[in-house]
């Protein structure tokens, strides 16, 4: 009887030692969980199965090798595809046979892009389409094919203009002073003879008014501002002129008016009807100085034009042409990038800008229907902001010239492979502050790209970046919980299948419900703790001693008994 308890214990203890030396070897290994070996004794018992209250123990049985499930430590590395799970849940594996489950993530792409473990097995998980995550769960899969261009279709520009900007030239707010050169832009003069033969000299001054390219007309005769009744030499007059760019048939003759043309001159601010009817009325000068009478008349065609003050025609690469500008890229149906440029021309005082847009540098493309040229952006193209500073509007036509009428923002064009397309661009949340000019823009075309690398996110999602800068949802990863992780049977290769103990997976998706987060770029450490096996190790080998040491006393006594005679 001796013999068999001392036995048990042996075995017991080399059992001991089989578990405590299977930790130590994987305490290296990634997702690894350690053993614990649990012991029963063992008592005889009679024939009617019960044994006395002074019943001989007959040693110890291994009735169970446990795992404990405890997480290990994250240890972080330089690879996308090393994964770990933060909490609680299994990856879940493809090994053909059965699903298989396992906490270690050193996974890798085999050649047909399948995300896979070490020994083959493919992890599973819901691949998406067109971005669009499935719920079928199958193998992952990473594809590398590269992505298609994408043209741009829409546009949206915030920008704020600088409400400290200003027109050019700029409103003169001060009142009028022929002694004081900032009280007006520019000056022209002629001589006169008056009845008694004696000459006069009348000057001209123009000042920038609050309307775009209007100014206000002032006269002096000799020097003198005012009559010898005290009225004004000249009574209130403007000039307006044509912008330095022309290209405009205001008064419908079939003739377009010229560059700085004088297109109105009369004694108030010009209206739509003044300049499209050419309302050019010579200034007259009728006064007394000194009771001597000034006569004098300056017919329009003769004013001085503003040709060195005013603002030059517009030109993207000068920038003193507009008040802000800048370019950014847009695609076209097969990826070819251009630059697209916006432009905003301060035009008067009323908190009104003209848009301006370009291609590639121009302003303007071939119509392939009709041949002619067109305007990526129609011509005479306004935005408004309120007082406030908010924009107000975007419309067509630029007061006094034309009638403003609202539109929607729209480019044709910009498709050099398909220009029928019509493209809106937005301006919402568009400002004029006393702040710095900026702008935000949002467009979204893309060229076409080369798969350039993929990570996973803490939702498990598998996310590929492009060298075209763009990045795409290419599937989830799965993770399965059980009613009894206990109950899990160990399957080899740090992996795990599910028992009648353990209960059938339950699988979702990372960070949801009680499955944990997924950590890229880290692998779980085994949970095996060094130092209590080395201890383990001691126990286990004092056991071992002590009971070879009871099958010795035995084998004494045994001994003893045969060489009685």
């Amino acid at each position: 009887m001796g013999f068999n308890t001392a036995l048990s214990g042996i075995k017991a203890s080399a059992d001991y030692l089989s578990v405590t030396g299977n930790n130590i070897a994987n305490a290296d290994t990634t997702g690894f969980k350690k053993s614990r070996i649990e012991f029963d004794d063992l008592y005889n018992t009679s024939v009617l199965g019960a044994g006395s209250s002074n019943s001989i123990g007959s040693g110890v049985s291994v009735s169970n090798v446990a795992q404990e499930f405890s997480s290990g430590n994250l240890s972080y590395t330089d690879n996308n595809l090393d994964l770990a799970v933060d909490g609680t849940g299994f990856f879940v594996l493809d090994g053909g046979a059965a699903q298989t489950y396992s906490r270690a993530g050193d996974f890798k792409l085999d050649a047909e892009g399948f995300l896979v473990t070490n020994t083959g097995g493919n992890v599973q998980g819901y691949n998406a389409v067109d971005g669009i995550v499935g719920g079928n769960l199958e193998n992952l899969v990473v594809p590398t094919d590269r992505i298609a261009p994408q043209p741009t279709t829409s546009m949206e520009l915030k920008v704020n203009l600088d409400s400290e900007g200003e027109d050019v030239p700029p409103y003169i707010r001060a009142d009028f002073n022929p002694t004081d050169p900032d009280t007006y832009n520019y000056t022209q003069t002629q001589t006169i003879t008056d009845a008694n033969g004696n000459n006069h000299i009348i000057s001209y001054y123009f000042a920038k008014s609050e309307l775009p390219n209007t100014y206000q007309v002032h006269a002096t005769v000799d020097g003198n501002l005012m009559d010898d009744t005290g009225s004004p030499i000249l009574p209130d007059t403007y000039a307006t002129f044509n912008s330095a760019e022309g290209g405009k048939d205001y008064n419908l003759d079939g003739i377009v008016e010229a560059p700085y043309e004088i297109l109105y001159v009369g004694s108030g601010e010009p209206g739509v009807l003044d300049i499209a009817a050419l309302s050019r009325t010579p200034v007259a000068i009728n006064a007394t100085i000194n009771g001597i009478a000034i006569a004098d008349s300056l017919d329009p065609a003769m004013m001085r034009e503003p040709i060195n003050i005013a603002r030059k025609a517009f030109d993207p690469l000068e920038p003193a042409s507009y008040s802000y500008g800048n370019t950014k890229n847009v695609y076209d149906s097969l990826g070819e990038v251009h630059t697209l440029g916006y432009y905003f021309i301060q035009q008067g005082e009323n908190n009104t800008y003209e848009l301006r847009a370009t291609l590639d540098g121009k302003e303007a493309y071939t119509d392939p229907s009709t041949g002619e040229e067109k305007n990526f952006l129609e011509a005479g193209t306004i935005v408004t902001f309120d007082q406030a500073g908010n924009m107000s509007g975007t419309y067509r036509g630029l007061p006094p010239y034309e009638i403003s009428q609202p539109v929607s923002l729209e480019l044709s064009g910009v498709d050099p492979t398909n220009r029928s397309i019509i493209m809106p661009i937005e301006l919402n949340g568009s400002t004029q502050y006393a702040l710095d000019n900026t702008d935000t823009f949002v467009q979204n075309g893309f060229s076409a790209g080369e798969l350039q690398g993929v990570s996973f996110d803490e939702d498990g999602f598998l996310i590929a970046t492009y060298t075209n800068q763009q990045s795409a949802t290419l599937g989830q990863l799965a993770l399965a919980t059980f009613d009894n992780t206990d109950g899990l049977t160990p399957a080899g290769d740090t992996g795990w299948v599910a028992s009648k103990e353990s209960g059938p997976a339950n699988i979702g998706r990372p960070n949801s419900g009680t499955l944990g987060k997924v950590q890229g770029g880290a692998l779980e450490e085994s949970n095996v703790d060094l130092t209590a096996e080395l201890v383990g190790l001691i126990e286990a080998q004092r056991n071992y001693q002590a009971n070879s040491k009871t099958l010795e006393t035995e084998n004494a006594v045994t001994q003893t008994i045969i060489n009685l005679r």
